[in-house]
Parts: C-alpha cells; structure tokens; sequence
C-alpha cells in the first residue's frame, strides 16, 4: 500500500491504524499453520533472512507481526491494545509451543509498558495482554521456570493495580493461566497450592458476607476449569500418589460446588482423566485399580442420573464416551480377574440404558469385543455359555437391523467368535469341547448368511481341537479341579478328530493344528491303541505336508512312550545317531531330536513363526 501510495501520489492509499490491525489479525491467525512461511515478507521489508534456512520456522509469524508493530511506530503511529494483543495472540497460537515464543510475548508485554512510560501509546498492557504472555509461558514447557516466571507476572499484575493501573486486575484466566503453566510444567504441588488457597480465599470471602462484613474487592472464584487442569495433570503424573491427589481434587470440587457455586461442577472430562490414570496411566499397576476404576465411573454414572449431565455429555468434540467404559472392563481383563466377564456385562447394561440418552454411548462391536475379551479372560465354569449368550445378542442386533433396511453398529467379526471360544477353552467346563464346536458353526453360518467379517479362520478351527485338548479337567461342585470323565474326554477327542480331517479336505491344516491334536492324544485319557495311532497317523500326515514343527516334535514325545516316538520317526524317514544311542537303558529316555536334523522334507513348510529358534543351533 505504502508503494502504491507513493507511485500514484494518492495518500488516501497509504496504510492507517486499521489497515495495520487488520493485517496483524490476518498474521495471528495464520501462526497455527506449522508450513507458513514468511521468508517473501522479510525480503520485501529488506530484513536480512536466510529463507532457505529459516523456511519453515514457525516462528516467523510472531517476527513478522512485530515487524509490523514497529513500522507502525516508525510511521508516528500510536498502536492501541489490539495491535498487541494480535502480536502476542501469533506468538500464543505458534504450534506446540517453544522457548523462544514465550520469550518474545514476555518482551512485547515490557516493551508495551516502556512505550506507555515514555508517552508513545495511549494504553498500558492490561489482564488480557498479561494473561497471553502467562499463556505462552504455560505452552513453553520450561519445567524449570515457566511457572515461576508465571507467578512473577501474577505479583507484578498485583504490584500495578496497587499502583492504580485498574486494568491489570488478574482475572480468572489469569489465575488459570498460572495454575496450567504449574501443572504442566512439573510444578504439581505448586498449582494445587495456588487452587486450595483461591478455594479457601473465595470461602472465606462468602463466609465474612454472610456475617455482614463485606470486603472491599471480592478475591477471585476458581471455576471448573481450574479444577480439571489440577485433576488432569494429578491424573497423568508417575506419583506414587497421583491418583489419591487427583480424587481429593476433584471432592474439593464437589464440595465448592455444593457451597453455593452450581456453576463449578465436574464433567466428563474430570472423571475420564481419574478412570485412565487406574486403567492405563501409571495407578494400573496397583492391585486394586480397576475396582478404583469402577468406582469412579459408577459415581459418574450416579451424578448423570442425578442431572449432571456434563459428565456425560450427548455430544462431545473431545473423545468418545465409549472409550471410558470399555478401559475400565479392560482393566479387569488384563489382570484375568474372575469377576472381568460381570462387570463387563453389567457396564453393557449400562451403556444401552445410558445410550437413550447419549447416542455415542451405543454399544458397538469395539463394546461387545471388550465383554467378549472379559469372559475369555475370567476362566469361570460358565464363561463359555455367557461370551455364546454375547454372541447371540450380536447377531440378534444384526438381523433386527436387516430386517429394517439399515446398517448395524453392531457386527459380529472374526475375533468376536475366537474370543468366545477362548472363554470355552479357558473354562474348567465339561461342555468346552461341545460349545467352542457350536461357536465356529454359528461362524460359518453367519458367514454363509452374507457376512464376509466372519470368515471362519483358521485359528477358529484351531481353538476348537485346543479346547478338545484341555477337556480332561473340569470343575467339581467344590470348585476343585479334578478329572472329567473318560465319556467326556472322548466325545472331546472324536470333534477334535473331525475338526482335523475337515481341515485337511480344505488344505487348511497348520503346523500349529497337528501340534494341538496330537496334544489331545497325549492328554486325554483314552485308550491306549486309539491315542497311539491317531498320534502316529496325525504326525505323519504332518511329514506329508512338510509341516513338522518343534512343537509338533514337543507334543508326540508326550503323547507316546520313548520307545514307540523313536519307532515312528524311524518308520516315517528319520536316520538314527550313527553311534544308536538313542534311547536309555530302560527304554524310558531318549536323546532329544533336534528340529534341524529332521529331513527336509518333513520340515519345509513350516512357517517361520512355529520355529523355535533355540534348536537351529
């Protein structure tokens, strides 16, 4: 503009106080942009810049919009409290924040004060200007003086007030700024401090009224978000006490609130920051963190009833509510606690009641994993038949919605089938066998009735014959573990029998799937000729295939006596030691067969996963 003015001789072309606002405004909000670059401006103003270098500095905004702040008093123009706070705005919105940008907001904010002194603006920096400076401290993280430096703004603002600048009050923002450059700047107990002593000052304050002494300037009133910046970052901090720090933060809120403060309540995000602290921050590791976890969220739950409904917010922009509930069942499952599979179901409950209300709230198929996941973790008698019941109510969600003409949020996947069998081959139930048999049929069905996410898989298969493999125990009515029945170990063994013969017609069969039947040979109790030839049969299938494993060599040394394992790789192509010492003396030891020496042929096919890496030396 000023180039224009000049080559047209038109001074109402020449830039004004507006037009360089404007411009400062434009700068502000272009900082947030980590790929702006600036380098074409300092060329055109003839600053000396290495645009090469400096191409991408996200710094460059806040130089630029001080460079215009200083043509502005160049030119005799007087800038007002606008034109400032823009620069200090571009150095606020830098991405990330940095050092640097703190450093120069807190010069702009002296230079103001300077420029004021010496009578060349009209407006000293008030709340506002003070506050962004305390602001970009907070972003800066500087654990070893943004803080301090923070606090030293705080008593400054205070020093001028006293001295009649009325603008420079520290307002609540102000107040939060400092608090939130403590926090997140590991000065914890700093910003707890600086919040019990607004509490107790705001207390005391209501208190003297109430008895009819009323003081001169009401002291400043801590609002939720002061509050949740001490609870988030309690929250998230290593302290052995953090999570202890955090809840009596968060009960001070709620008895401030109960004071006669409705305004200054929790919501969701007081109760998420608590519930990950116990369920993946660093309180997980106490043994009674999830029941924490728990209790936390029903009390979240009792508040929403209650009317606080900003603790479960019908539409939130920051995270799904969803991911609240299901750390919390995770928490269960991860520690393989017994109760995981009922809690799971009873938060279930709770989110379809809550999901009336709060849409995002609605169970979906990440929920009912999270369940699923909790009863193959509990190891119950009747984990198996409750994850089946899950199974059912899923795919029951899923006809409903075909039958209306529209999509489910609910869909039945492979691992939703391979978890509830999990929970049938972790049961001490006489009906494991049976019913992680009856969860692959619902798999291939729902698969044939057009569900492509329930392709039956091979790990479907293989946990149905490893569920056969573990049939030989089972729980009495002491919840002592004792033998099943050989009726039930052998109607285990023929469906594990089935299963193979039905994967090798598919060419589906695995090193892992061989291992796993020949396993059951070995542990069931069944009748010495059978065990023995379906062992052998199986293993040599499994040299057909070129499929032999260490597992697979692991799982036949078990199932058959010393003698008959050297037998059946001898028979099957294996060359003895040359010096024949094979086997002991009595016939009850042998040497061990190294997976490397086996023929090629055997061994081919393995993939490299089932290789233990232990015997390719």
């Amino acid at each position: 503009m000023d180039a224009v003015a000049k080559e047209l001789d038109m001074p109402s072309v020449r830039p004004n106080q507006r037009s360089f606002n404007v411009a400062l405004d434009v700068i502000s909000k272009s900082a947030p942009r980590v790929n702006i670059s600036l380098a074409s401006y300092y060329d055109d103003v003839g600053a000396p810049m290495d645009k090469g270098k400096h191409a991408y500095n996200p710094l460059y905004a806040g130089r630029a919009a001080e460079s215009l702040l200083s043509r502005m008093l160049a030119n005799n123009f007087r800038p007002d409290a606008y034109a400032f706070a823009s620069v200090l705005n571009t150095y606020q919105r830098i991405p990330k924040g940095r050092l640097e940008a703190a450093l120069a907001a807190d010069g702009v904010v002296r230079g103001m004060e300077s420029l004021h002194f010496h009578n060349r603006i009209d407006d000293p920096p008030d709340v506002f200007h003070y506050t962004m400076v305390c602001a970009c401290w907070s972003r800066s993280g500087e654990q070893g003086m943004a803080g301090e430096r923070c606090s030293e703004i705080l008593r400054h603002m205070q020093d001028r007030h006293k001295l009649g600048f009325a603008r420079t009050k520290p307002n609540i923002r102000t107040y939060n700024a400092v608090i939130d450059a403590h926090a997140h700047n590991g000065r914890l107990e700093e910003a707890e401090d600086m919040l019990i002593s607004m509490v107790d000052a705001y207390e005391s304050s209501a208190a003297r009224s109430m008895e009819g002494v009323d003081d001169e300037e009401l002291p400043v009133r801590p609002d939720s978000f002061s509050f949740n910046t001490v609870i988030q970052q309690w929250a998230r901090s290593r302290a052995h006490d953090g999570g202890k720090r955090a809840v009596a933060i968060l009960d001070r809120m709620l008895e401030f609130h109960q004071n006669g403060n409705a305004d200054v309540r929790p919501d969701d995000r007081s109760f998420s920051y608590l519930v990950h602290h116990y369920t993946k921050g660093s309180g997980r590791m106490a043994p009674n963190a999830p029941d924490k976890a728990l209790a936390l969220l029903k009390r979240m739950v009792d508040m929403y009833w209650q009317g606080y409904k900003d603790v479960i917010p019908a539409n939130s922009n920051r995270t799904n509510p969803i991911f609240t509930f299901t750390s919390v069942i995770d928490a269960y499952s991860v520690l393989r606690r017994a109760d995981a599979g009922d809690v799971g179901e009873e938060l279930l409950g709770v989110m379809i009641k809550l999901g009336r209300d709060v849409p995002q709230l609605c169970p979906n198929t990440y929920t009912y994993l999270s369940v699923l996941y909790a009863w193959s973790s509990s190891a119950r008698v009747d984990a198996g038949e409750r994850a089946t019941r899950i199974l059912e109510e899923m795919e029951s969600c899923m006809e409903v919605a075909a039958k209306e003409g529209r999509e489910s949020i609910i869909r039945t996947t492979q691992r939703c089938y391979v978890l509830a069998q999990t929970a049938w081959a972790r049961s001490p139930s006489e009906k494991k066998a049976e019913g992680a048999l009856k969860v692959l049929e619902m798999m291939e069905k729902n698969y044939q009735n057009g569900n492509k996410d329930a392709r039956p898989t091979v790990q479907a298969y293989s946990m149905v014959v490893n569920a056969c493999a573990f049939a030989d125990l089972v729980t009495d009515s002491e919840g002592k573990s004792v033998k099943s029945s050989q009726e039930i170990q052998l109607k285990a063994f023929r469906i594990a029998q089935s299963i193979l013969h039905r994967m090798e017609e598919q060419s589906m069969v695995t090193s892992m799937i061989y291992g796993t039947f020949i396993k059951c040979c070995g542990r069931l109790t069944l009748p010495d000729d059978i065990a023995a030839e379906s062992a052998t049969r199986a293993f040599e299938e499994c040299c057909r295939f070129g499929l032999v494993s260490d597992f697979v060599l692991t799982q036949m040394r078990y199932a058959l006596t010393p003698d008959k394992f050297l037998d059946v790789l001898v028979k099957s192509g294996y060359e003895r030691d040359s010096t024949g010492k094979m086997l002991s003396r009595d016939g009850k030891r042998m040497q061990r067969v190294r997976w490397n020496h086996l023929p090629i042929s055997w061994r081919e096919n393995v993939d490299p996963k089932y290789i233990n890496d232990g015997n390719l030396k």
